[in-house]
């Protein structure tokens, strides 16, 4: 799917602005969000399976932290992508983007 045909906006993150996600007591970073998706990196001692279902807690560096939880779609590496059905609110995707265009122009993506 391209991004032109995404049904909701999302956002990739640069290196140093990377929120974390709790899952299972263990943070992993997140390197793109939108309200029904995110795909985050874990380390070699997180154990998923695609069809697991995930739940845990999205801290941003600047808004509130969301809880969300979903299904993994898909795991290449250590990079999980995951389908939301309790999502980040478009307000916070928003909040979120706008930070980043403030913040973090020119960084390291």
């Amino acid at each position: 799917m391209s991004r032109a045909e995404r049904e909701h906006l999302r956002i990739q993150y640069p290196t140093a602005a990377r929120p974390n996600l709790l899952v299972d007591g263990r943070a992993c970073e997140v390197l793109d969000i939108s309200e029904r998706g995110v795909r985050f990196r874990v380390g070699d001692d997180v154990a998923l399976e695609v069809g697991d279902t995930i739940s845990g807690r999205v801290r941003f560096r600047r808004t509130d932290a969301v809880d969300v939880k979903g299904t993994v779609l898909r795991i290449v590496g250590r990079e999980v992508a995951a389908k939301l059905d309790v999502g980040v609110p478009l307000k916070v995707v928003i909040e979120e983007q706008r930070y980043l265009r403030e913040v973090h122009r020119g960084m390291a993506w």
